[in-house]
């Protein structure tokens, strides 16, 4: 594929997706309080790595989160950690969705949303305990990491469903128009 060309896809893929991302804050039931959420703006980055490479993923997963930054979403920090636990290390994992999919079949798609969302979700799940804490719990407490995936993972998993349905469509799609 001529550069170009994958410019202007990883472009068009990464507009998608921050304009999903918006057009989530003002549909009530894809929020959660506290920053949770159903995210949709996840699909057009996993397309991206899909059907132009891990490589690709990741750089439409990171462009796509500066731009979203740049507008004033996704940028609580609190400290280094938290935020590289928070937005960095879930970033790269999403981007990087097609690192096992290696014959294109849709198991090794599924893996790979799998495995991307698991890790995202790790990731969410230890900033939980550590960073946003109730009253009562002390930083890594059982406690807190209970709390934390009680809060996280219930959204992440819906998310994950959305993901497994759509972006498999979306690739199939997308390989006989994009690539």
């Amino acid at each position: 594929m001529k550069k170009t060309r994958k410019i202007v896809i990883i472009s068009l893929l990464c507009s998608i997706s921050v304009v999903l991302d918006i057009i989530k804050e003002f549909i009530p039931f894809l929020n959660l309080p506290s920053g949770g959420s159903i995210n949709i703006s996840l699909i057009p980055i996993m397309v991206a790595s899909f059907t132009l490479g891990v490589k690709e993923g990741i750089l439409c997963s990171f462009i796509s989160y500066l731009i979203s930054f740049a507008l004033g979403l996704n940028n609580i920090f609190l400290s280094v950690p938290q935020y590289t636990l928070d937005y960095l290390i879930p970033v790269i994992c999403v981007g990087g969705c097609s690192i096992f999919y290696k014959n294109k079949n849709i198991k090794e798609m599924e893996l790979g949303i799998f495995v991307s969302m698991f890790l995202r979700t790790t990731s969410i799940v230890i900033s939980g305990a550590y960073y946003w804490l109730s009253s009562t719990s002390i930083a890594g407490s059982l406690e807190s990491f209970v709390g934390s995936i009680a809060y996280n993972v219930p959204y992440a998993f819906i998310t994950m469903i959305v993901l497994m349905i759509s972006v498999p469509i979306i690739v199939k799609v997308a390989n006989k128009y994009l690539v």
